[in-house]
C-alpha cells in the first residue's frame, strides 16, 4: 500500500512541478519552449454513478527518441474496482512506430466482493509495439506476462497467464 502511495505522490509532484513551471512561461512568446515532461490522459464520460474508466501517462523524455513513463488506470463497474500503476519506456523506431515495455501492478480494490482492497497486487511485465495508423489514431499490441501467481486475474481473463493485449487510442 505504501508503494501505491509513493507512486501516486510522485505523479502528483510531477504535475505540481509542471504547473509551477507553466506559471513562468509567457503566453505570447515567439519561441516554443519544450519541456521534457508531458502528461497524457483520458476519462470516459459517466453513463451511471457506478461506472468509471480513466488512464494517465506522465512522460519524461530522457533522450531524443526515448521516454520513461508513469502509467496508471482506474476501472470500476458494478462488481469490479481495479487500479493499475506502473513504469515503462517508449523508444521511437520510425516516425510512426515505437517499441514499449515496462512493469505494472494491479490492485483489486473490491477484493472479490469483500469491500476492501486486496493487499497483494497482480504484478506483470509487458513488451510491445505502438503504431500511428492515421494522424490521430494509435494502435498498440503488447505481450503481458504475470511475474508470479496472483489470487485474482485481469477482468475477463480468468485462468489466462500470458496474454496479448491490443488496443486503439484516438486523440481528440
Amino acid at each position: 500500500m505504501y508503494k501505491l502511495v509513493f507512486f501516486f505522490f510522485c505523479g502528483i509532484s510531477l504535475l505540481i512541478g509542471q504547473i509551477c513551471i507553466a506559471q513562468y512561461v509567457p503566453l505570447s512568446s515567439s519561441k516554443s519552449i519544450e519541456t521534457p515532461i508531458y502528461i497524457e490522459g483520458f476519462t470516459y464520460p459517466k453513463f451511471d454513478e457506478l461506472s468509471h474508466f480513466a488512464w494517465f501517462n506522465v512522460n519524461l523524455k530522457v533522450l531524443k527518441e526515448t521516454e520513461l513513463q508513469i502509467i496508471g488506470d482506474h476501472y470500476r463497474r458494478y462488481n469490479e474496482d481495479r487500479f493499475k500503476i506502473g513504469v515503462g519506456f517508449r523508444q521511437r523506431l520510425s516516425e510512426k512506430s515505437r517499441i514499449l515495455g515496462g512493469y505494472q501492478k494491479e490492485w483489486d480494490l473490491y477484493n472479490r466482493g469483500r469491500g476492501y482492497p486486496n493487499p497483494l497486487p497482480r504484478k506483470e511485465v509487458f513488451f510491445g509495439v505502438q503504431h500511428q495508423v492515421k494522424e490521430n489514431i494509435l494502435m498498440d499490441a503488447r505481450l503481458v506476462r504475470p511475474t508470479y501467481e496472483s489470487n485474482f486475474y485481469s477482468i475477463g481473463l480468468e485462468g489466462v497467464k500470458t496474454r496479448l493485449d491490443m488496443g486503439t487510442r484516438i486523440k481528440f
